[in-house]
């Protein structure tokens, strides 16, 4: 299980590491089937690679765990989004880019290529993204809904139509990937099968 938290200081956050101030852990386990008001311990720290733009880090990431049931938290920076190497803002890019199609995929993807020559942007990962957001529309709509429920919401056009729409809701909601995480246990592009 991972719970999302907000840091101020994206530089702060990759030259401190383990040194960095994580938030304290909640006072009560977090897995559904626990739920034990027990002060979760300090069980050490991963790494991950974190992929944005030209930067291609290896981040710390701070792990608790339940006294009671045994079961670890990881505590991941709101700039990461679980499951996924690539900066939210890396994979909204290219979700914009791909969804707007003005130009064709080949010199979107040379585009990421000349920009960001150190890391692979291929294809299968334009498709991926473009698929997952796609599928996932009504969940983001309702993860959305949670967040503000006066956000406007597409509801007509097409799914591309739909989803370049929902991508511009994402960059005015402040916050975005730690709130629809908080609302829904899930990332907006995770998979729901």
């Amino acid at each position: 299980m991972q719970i999302i938290f907000h840091v101020d200081n994206i530089e702060e956050y990759l030259q401190k590491g383990k040194n960095y101030n994580f938030p304290s852990s909640p006072d009560r386990c977090p897995h559904s089937d626990c739920k034990c008001k027990v002060k979760l311990k300090k069980h050490g720290f991963y790494h991950r690679y974190y992929l944005d733009g030209a930067v291609c880090i290896k981040i710390t990431i701070r792990r608790y765990i339940c006294p009671v049931c045994k079961k670890t938290v990881s505590f991941l920076p709101d700039f990461c989004l679980p499951n996924f190497q690539y900066s939210l803002n890396m994979i909204i890019s290219s979700l914009k880019k791909t969804l707007i199609r003005t130009r064709t995929l080949n010199s979107i993807i040379s585009d990421f290529k000349r920009d960001f020559p150190h890391i692979l942007f291929a294809r299968q990962h334009i498709y991926f993204y473009t698929k997952r957001i796609t599928n996932n529309l009504s969940f983001i709509i309702y993860g959305l809904r949670q967040i503000d429920p006066y956000i406007k919401m597409p509801n007509t056009g097409t799914e591309r139509e739909r989803a370049r729409e929902i991508l511009d809701v994402i960059n005015i909601v402040p916050l975005f990937s730690q709130r629809f995480y908080d609302y829904c246990q899930k990332s907006f592009l995770a998979s729901l099968t």
